[in-house]
């Protein structure tokens, strides 16, 4: 798992000084991966088992591991950086994001879908409409109907019916829309079950949700930016086939029956 996703599922358990941490991290990546614990408490200000304890508080075992995964994500970004072969470096990173939706544990989310009395996906852009058409397309197959929903006038009729029996999917590329952190605020005061779908990065929006689920995304320099956005499908396509897996009794982690008993 990436430093910004192990950030994102802990962060309503970091205190100040462990933001303080994160915040230097996040800014000087490249000088953190070669620092020695004591050398980047001073950096924070902070004692090295301040340091220590926010590496576990990440779900690390210590300093090392952190400072690993610094390394391994700095020479990846530096590899992609030089490389200039665009369909090679597509193939990879849906490659790696394919292998890890493959071993990734969804039996909470197959859960939530088959106890939840409605099933809803918010979309706020025309990449995540597409998406979105999609999700419901595909769990008709599983008798699961996904209502679309829509920023607007529809999020604000959503939140006068949702409750706590119900599940909504957010899909947003940043996770940081004004429009989406509203809606994944107000879902989260009203105790709705929610999962992201976003970029593999820090985001807001995949800190307030209660599952997270990430895409890879490749930027390519044309001349002019291209962002390739397939991804997203592909992750929709292998959560829809995990599900069905598990429904069957496959590998894709249990689902279950359906259970109308309240969700917690």
């Amino acid at each position: 798992m990436k430093l910004d996703e192990l950030f994102n599922e802990k962060r309503s358990r970091l205190g100040e000084n462990d933001l303080h941490i994160w915040r230097y991290i996040s800014s000087h990546r490249r000088e953190c991966s070669r620092l020695s614990i004591e050398a980047l408490g001073a950096k924070c200000n902070v004692s090295r088992t301040t340091i220590l304890r926010f590496a576990q508080k990440l779900g690390l075992s210590g300093f090392s591991e952190l400072r690993l995964l610094l390394r391994m994500e700095c020479e990846q970004r530096g590899a992609e950086a030089e490389s200039h072969d665009f369909l090679e470096q597509a193939c990879a990173s849906y490659h790696k994001m394919i292998g890890e939706i493959r071993d990734k544990d969804c039996s909470e989310l197959f859960r939530v879908i088959d106890q939840a009395e409605n099933l809803y996906v918010f979309s706020s852009g025309m990449l995540q409409d597409a998406v979105a058409r999609e999700l419901c397309r595909m769990f008709l197959v599983a008798d699961k109907w996904f209502y679309r929903i829509h920023a607007g006038t529809e999020a604000e009729l959503l939140l006068e019916t949702v409750t706590e029996r119900d599940f909504v999917m957010i899909l947003s590329v940043s996770g940081e829309s004004p429009q989406v952190l509203q809606l994944a605020k107000s879902l989260k005061v009203r105790g709705v079950p929610t999962a992201s779908v976003t970029q593999g990065k820090e985001n807001t929006l995949a800190q307030l949700c209660g599952l997270r689920f990430y895409i890879s995304s490749v930027k390519i320099d044309f001349g002019t930016d291209y962002d390739s956005t397939a991804s997203f499908f592909i992750l929709m396509e292998l959560l829809f086939l995990k599900y069905m897996a598990a429904q069957r009794g496959g590998d894709g982690n249990a689902a279950g029956k359906p259970d109308r008993t309240k969700l917690s």
